[in-house]
């Protein structure tokens, strides 16, 4: 087990702590995501059980989450299956969003906010069940917080240095396009050739 700071040990205070600030990312911030389902047809209600990172222990919303660069999201998308594309994904939409107007983040890089709440890097790429737990109880924590918050920012596990990953809780910030991987040739000729992935089926 890690040596995990207090913050970790329990609930998250009613009250926000003191010195945890929110930031804003700018008009037009572009970001992108990987998804099964059209974003016309996306669900905002909440799992029963949390199943990734930010998800709320209550179930009471939906987090969905998208990389700051197209590299960073196919990267966080398949790093478990080696960088292979399923051939039955090849009908998933690869989604841009751009925000509409300046969106209101709680940024985990920051060491201010890591001290306010008392945890360490680990709340953005730790993978022990306790780090984990924190992470749903900051989610539902954030909302109270702040009731108009957009995001929660995060340092990405897999490309540190030229991405950041967002959990996001609605798209009403955002204006959004989709394509079917399929018909994106383009993406995932450059994926293959300069990014060490595989796509498991024939596309010119």
């Amino acid at each position: 087990m890690p040596d995990l700071p207090a913050g970790y040990a329990g609930p998250f205070p009613v009250e926000r702590p003191t010195g945890l600030r929110r930031r804003s990312i700018p008009t037009g911030t572009e970001v992108w995501r990987l998804d099964a389902t059209p974003p016309a047809k996306w669900d905002w209600s909440g799992f029963p059980e949390p199943r990734y990172r930010f998800d709320p222990e209550s179930g009471a919303f939906r987090t969905r989450y998208a990389g700051a660069t197209l590299l960073g999201a196919f990267r966080e998308r398949y790093r478990s299956t080696g960088l292979v594309i399923p051939a039955d994904h090849r009908k998933h939409r690869l989604v841009r969003l751009v925000s509409s107007r300046n969106l209101r983040v709680l940024d985990l890089r920051t060491e201010k906010n890591l001290d306010a709440l008392k945890v360490d890097d680990q709340i953005s790429t730790g993978q022990h069940t306790d780090v984990w737990t924190t992470c749903h109880r900051l989610a539902d924590a954030v909302r109270t917080w702040w009731t108009d918050v957009d995001a929660i920012v995060y340092r990405s596990r897999t490309t540190p240095e030229t991405s950041v990953n967002y959990a996001f809780f609605s798209d009403d910030g955002f204006t959004v396009k989709s394509w079917s991987l399929g018909d994106r040739s383009d993406v995932l000729t450059g994926l293959v050739l300069h990014e060490s992935f595989t796509v498991d089926w024939d596309f010119d």
